[in-house]
């Protein structure tokens, strides 16, 4: 892809990782069942994650930069840091790093020819990237592993989930609902970089299979896309959730 500015790629993911922030992290239910982020998708997917506070918008195109003239600092950093992963996730692919914009509701407009997601939370930050060719939709999403409030939990979940959450608090997970609310942020990003339509917490209905740290998303609306699959991982510190939508 040609670029509008000039900069200079060559060995950049290899650079920045010198710094020690792009360190793995280990997600898993237990020692025995340890993932990191590209665990979660499968080869046509490139990754990448970033635990850095000093990060600053000299990392970004002139494009982006324009984005974050009147933005606060919590959201600089999230949109450098984003931004940041998904350049790198590029150079993964073998494509030249470009611009990643943002379109009516701030979502991403990736690249031509690219599909993608974002996430960022406390001080991390990834980014999941694939050709469109190969990969339909991506969602991608991170939350600290910390209990979910009630109030949100009720307003997320019907009652075979909020059941589910109840019974399985403190056993196999320490923060179910968490979780819960992470894997449906991860199916409306999938969800709606394909149909461009609103989907709500309750339109979705997700089944967790613990065993292999999966589960299943049932959509409760009329759409040409009914069911989603999942994956997700637990750190100490965070949750991710994944989706992947393979072309058919």
């Amino acid at each position: 892809m040609g670029k509008s500015s000039t900069r200079s790629s060559t060995n950049d993911q290899t650079s920045y990782e010198a710094k020690g922030n792009f360190m793995p992290i280990n997600l898993g239910c237990d020692p025995q069942h340890q993932k990191t982020l590209s665990d979660l998708f499968s080869a046509a997917t490139a990754t990448h994650e970033i635990r850095d506070t000093s990060l600053d918008n000299s990392y970004l195109w002139p494009e982006e930069e324009k984005i974050l003239k009147s933005a606060s600092q919590k959201r600089r950093w999230d949109f450098v840091t984003g931004r940041k992963c998904a350049h790198v996730a590029m150079a993964t692919l073998g494509i030249d790093p470009a611009p990643v914009l943002i379109g009516d509701r701030n979502e991403p407009v990736w690249p031509d020819g690219l599909v993608g997601s974002i996430t960022h939370t406390s001080n991390y930050a990834a980014a999941a990237i694939a050709h469109k060719s190969k990969i339909l939709s991506l969602g991608l999403d991170a939350e600290p592993n910390e209990p979910l409030p009630h109030k949100v939990l009720s307003r997320i979940s019907d009652t075979e989930e909020f059941n589910w959450v109840q019974n399985t608090k403190g056993k196999e997970i320490a923060h179910p609902g968490k979780l819960l609310f992470s894997a449906k942020e991860a199916t409306y990003k999938a969800w709606n970089s394909v149909t461009k339509e609103w989907l709500g917490f309750r339109d979705a209905h997700v089944s967790f299979h613990l065993e292999n740290q999966t589960f299943t998303v049932s959509i409760n609306k009329a759409s040409s896309i009914k069911t989603l699959s999942g994956t997700f991982g637990i750190a100490q510190d965070l949750i991710l959730t994944a989706i992947e939508i393979p072309v058919s």
